[in-house]
């Protein structure tokens, strides 16, 4: 069985950048979309949503945008479904991709890599 969420040990700073990236990146829902009657309605302290949210760095954030929207397009197609857009269903990328499932996990640990490389490249080219 492949496991598409496996991320390798080595990936796992990469990882979290691209998680804080995906946050940052992530459309969210627009307010004026909904009726008029409701749009000034306040929910009771007992129903408001409790999450911790963590802010994502901008300037980290527009780094990595920079860096995943230079890579070559079925990198960057497939970075941009597993952190940005993780509920279209894997077919359909794998579809719109031509690769197999191993092909999807394969294309996946090298995008990875591909920014981290970058990543390294853009630090040496700036001090």
């Amino acid at each position: 069985m492949i496991d598409l969420h496996h991320i390798d040990a080595r990936h796992d700073a990469i990882n979290i950048r691209l998680e804080q990236w995906a946050r940052w990146v992530q459309i969210r829902p627009q307010p004026w979309r909904m009726q008029p009657m409701f749009r000034l309605y306040k929910a009771p302290p007992q129903w408001e949503p409790r999450e911790l949210r963590v802010e994502a760095n901008p300037i980290e954030a527009m780094e990595i945008e920079h860096i995943v929207s230079h890579l070559p397009e079925k990198h960057r197609h497939a970075l941009r479904w597993f952190y940005v857009y993780p509920y279209i269903t894997d077919s359909r990328i794998r579809r719109e991709l031509g690769e197999t499932r191993a092909g999807l996990v394969d294309l996946l640990h090298k995008s990875r890599s591909m920014v981290v490389n970058r990543l390294k490249q853009h630090l040496h080219t700036s001090a």
